[in-house]
């Protein structure tokens, strides 16, 4: 199960953060990254917009709104290098962000919205892209059909296909990646990427031995 996290806010087209990270994502499946912190809440906003939902896995971290601003505090409430979560603003867009957690003060995240001093990604996301984003967010709530398939990956681990989604041409697969090595692992979304994926989501790039992440990937499906 995941929580969403709904962020009421207001209007908040002139707020900016001095010295905050500046994420530019040039494509809603595309992943950006920054740094949080690990015990004190980190400030993300999208430019000229206000957050609507910041989703993700439960039990990975807390939000807190800003009514006045159309801010989120968000704060890490596990021990995980990394995790992911979906922004979403009130226009519908939706940025995916990578989180690496560090022993750090209070962070500040601005995620320049499409459209926000930049005219070539000024148009909504297409349709098909939300269907990508929709699907992801699917699985990341558990949805779709439940499957028990071990499918062959690397040496030193299992790699479990435990659920699957079908959403207009679209399939999303949930798989459980688990190290059986007496190694770290570190993996990097592109790995992942073959012929048709549209969308690759980890939720923890870092595994030490013994341990499982899940592992999210979306594809056309050949009509």
């Amino acid at each position: 199960m995941t929580k969403i996290f709904l962020v009421l806010a207001l209007w908040a087209s002139s707020f900016q953060c001095f010295g905050a990270q500046t994420l530019v994502q040039n494509s809603p499946t595309e992943t950006v990254s920054a740094v949080v912190s690990r015990h004190e809440p980190n400030l993300i906003t999208v430019n000229g917009r206000k957050i609507k939902r910041i989703f993700g896995a439960e039990g990975l971290f807390t939000v807190s709104p800003e009514p006045d601003t159309g801010a989120a505090w968000i704060k890490p409430s596990t021990d995980k290098p990394m995790f992911s979560v979906f922004v979403t603003d009130e226009d519908g867009q939706h940025y995916k962000v990578l989180l690496k957690v560090e022993d750090i003060p209070s962070e500040s995240i601005v995620i320049q919205g499409r459209g926000v001093n930049n005219p070539a990604l000024s148009q909504k996301n297409e349709p098909r892209n939300d269907d990508i984003i929709n699907t992801v967010m699917a699985m990341y709530s558990g949805e779709g059909d439940a499957k028990e398939e071990i499918v062959p990956l690397w040496r030193g681990t299992k790699f479990k296909l435990e659920r699957v989604v079908d959403l207009r041409g679209i399939r999303g697969d949930t798989y459980l990646l688990t190290n059986t090595s007496d190694k770290q692992i570190v993996m990097a979304e592109p790995e992942f990427y073959r012929k048709g994926v549209q969308s690759v989501s980890i939720e923890n790039p870092v595994l030490e031995p013994g341990q499982s992440t899940h592992i999210y990937i979306v594809s056309e499906v050949e009509q």
